[in-house]
């Protein structure tokens, strides 16, 4: 079974790889997510070795503003990569 991003529907092939958003499990594609230095991680630092975790956009807008405000103001496009809480 391939997974299917939520958003447009594109199923994991080969290298394109669907990811799982950590706030609310939506599955989602390399061009519906933001990769967040996210500080909720902070607390396990001796167990994990990054705090980067994958937001579908709901999520990213939702619980990391000050980043997607950034991203809007600057007017340039979705990073969909690592962006700083």
């Amino acid at each position: 079974m391939a997974w299917e991003c939520s958003d447009c529907g594109r199923k994991e092939q080969g290298e394109s790889k669907i990811t799982v958003c950590h706030h609310c499990g939506r599955p989602v594609c390399k061009l519906h997510r933001e990769m967040v230095d996210d500080d909720a991680f902070s607390a396990w630092s001796d167990h994990i070795t990054t705090n980067v975790a994958v937001h579908c956009l709901d999520c990213w807008a939702t619980f990391h503003p000050q980043a997607a405000a950034a991203q809007a103001e600057s007017g340039a496009p979705l990073a969909r990569g690592l962006t700083t809480a």
